[in-house]
């Protein structure tokens, strides 16, 4: 599957469920996706888990985490959910008894594995979508250079950290 494709998807559900409103109420996007948030302790090195099981599914994310931090992962997990990588084979996929288990752990931010790539490419554009966001830069710069103030206040506008905010700009070849 190419990234373009897992963006523009990611951006549609942003605006058929999200109605194009910043910040993306992602626990919101979840709900209609069948996805339950639930926050708990989820130990060392994981941020957040979905968990499948037929017809249930669940997002379990690390209760400790910063704010920023749990938006990302619920957004990575719709991402694996909405991709259905939970069904696939491979590393990141647990099979106990008819329950699938993707978890969010310390490889999911090397940019080894594709269907992470795939997730954190979804997560992204699905907190910060294009459109929205190049409105909003357009605003803030009057089509001129972005600075780090900018950066800053449209991070906390989507309520992504600041490097994601980098990241994502960097991605649209807006910084």
């Amino acid at each position: 599957m190419n990234l373009r494709f897992v963006r523009m998807q990611a951006e549609k559900l942003a605006e058929q469920v999200g109605g194009g409103m910043v910040p993306v109420n992602v626990e919101g996007i979840a709900q209609s996706l069948g996805l339950q948030v639930v926050y708990a302790d989820l130990g060392p090195g994981v941020s957040g888990l979905l968990i499948s099981d037929g017809g249930n599914a669940h997002v379990c994310v690390q209760e400790s985490d910063v704010d920023v931090r749990k938006r990302f992962t619920i957004a990575h997990e719709i991402g694996h959910h909405f991709l259905r990588h939970q069904f696939e084979s491979g590393e990141h996929v647990l099979v106990d008894k008819g329950h699938y288990i993707s978890q969010r752990g310390p490889r999911a931010s090397e940019g080894v594995d594709p269907k992470e790539i795939q997730a954190n490419q979804f997560a992204a554009s699905l907190l910060m979508p294009s459109k929205e966001l190049r409105q909003r830069i357009a605003k803030l710069t009057g089509g001129g250079p972005i600075f780090d103030t900018q950066v800053t206040a449209l991070a906390k506008e989507f309520e992504v950290s600041e490097q994601t905010m980098t990241i994502r700009l960097t991605t649209l070849g807006l910084l």
